[in-house]
């Protein structure tokens, strides 16, 4: 199932957290990018970083970002139709 499908069943609250997971698990793909690379959050300013976070978010797919949304859903004791 798509993401754009499974966020349509849930409730705004459910929505707001998933954005934040995605948001954290971004940085955390930045962090590893520069650890990797030799670099440093401090190696870049305020619009570069959320440049790369950005991205990072970008190239989650639709089952890495799927997984996200089930664990949040499964955390508020929510139960989406048809799954």
């Amino acid at each position: 199932m798509k993401i754009d499908e499974l966020l349509e069943k849930v409730p705004q609250s459910v929505k707001d957290k998933f954005l934040v997971k995605k948001r954290e698990r971004a940085i955390d793909m930045v962090k590893e990018d520069l650890k990797k690379s030799n670099k440093s959050v401090h190696d870049y300013d305020h619009d570069g970083m959320e440049g790369l976070i950005g991205d990072a978010e970008k190239k989650l797919n639709n089952d890495q970002l799927v997984t996200l949304l089930m664990a949040v859903v499964a955390l508020e004791g929510i139960v989406i139709a048809g799954l």
